[in-house]
């Protein structure tokens, strides 16, 4: 993930799921899982994400993550570019 500081409150996210994370449903199904969980912090209060421009870059399927570990681990991916932007 990376992370580049914007004007306003507005937070924007690109993706990039490369072929050799597997076929198409399996790129699109795992793009759609991280929207949702990106979708679901944003409706939070705890700051996360921070308004600016995101690029997402998915490596590998992401089927064996549970919800609740993808969900961390993107949490944790938040808070290490945010503090790198510091």
């Amino acid at each position: 993930m990376t992370y580049c500081p914007g004007p306003g409150r507005v937070c924007r996210f690109g993706f990039a799921v490369p072929g050799s994370a597997g076929s198409a449903v399996v790129r699109n199904r795992a793009r759609r899982r991280v929207q949702a969980v990106l979708r679901d912090l944003d409706r939070e209060a705890d700051g996360l994400p921070r308004p600016g421009d995101y690029f997402v870059g998915v490596a590998a399927p992401l089927d064996r993550l549970s919800p609740l570990e993808l969900r961390a681990a993107i949490v944790d991916l938040l808070r290490r570019v945010g503090r790198s932007a510091a």
